[in-house]
């Protein structure tokens, strides 16, 4: 039998649907190679500072704002928990706060992952608009400083194969 290139793998979650896609993606691997997989979100308490400091929220909006953010976080990181409970599986997943790039590659050495997992650039701007960047600044930095391997999904027709699979 061979043996397993990946046995612990991370997802990056951030809201976008394109982060809702790698996390199914992540569940079809988890099912078809018995891998463990946790989802992360980092609430941007980095951007929040830096935003607070140069006086574009106010120190009480900063609150507010970090409230939402991590109100939000619970809320994506338990959908995609039910995402996987309702395949069939036990996952991990945490909230983490500062800086997007910097936490998940700290959870990926932290959880000793394998593999790191983000969503891929979304396919809703138009096929001529030749200015979308192809990877966000964080997932270059993450591409950039990571110690394992980092794949980018951008799979057309997940939800469809998420669905039967």
């Amino acid at each position: 039998m061979a043996k397993t290139f990946f046995k612990k793998i991370i997802v990056a979650i951030n809201g976008n649907q394109s982060s809702i896609h790698a996390a199914m993606y992540a569940i079809m691997m988890a099912r078809v190679y018995h891998l463990s997989v946790k989802f992360v979100y980092v609430v941007d308490t980095a951007t929040i500072k830096y935003l607070t400091m140069n006086r574009f929220l106010l120190s009480e909006e900063k609150i507010d704002f970090e409230e939402k953010l991590t109100i939000d976080g619970t809320h994506y990181l338990d959908y995609v928990e039910r995402l996987a409970v309702s395949k069939g599986l036990e996952v991990e997943k945490e909230l983490r706060s500062g800086g997007v790039f910097t936490e998940i590659i700290k959870a990926a050495e932290e959880y000793d992952a394998d593999l790191i997992l983000l969503g891929g650039t979304e396919k809703d701007a138009a096929p001529t608009d030749y200015r979308k960047p192809v990877l966000s600044r964080d997932q270059n930095e993450v591409l950039a400083n990571s110690k394992c391997p980092v794949l980018i999904v951008q799979k057309e027709g997940i939800e469809a194969e998420f669905k039967i699979f």
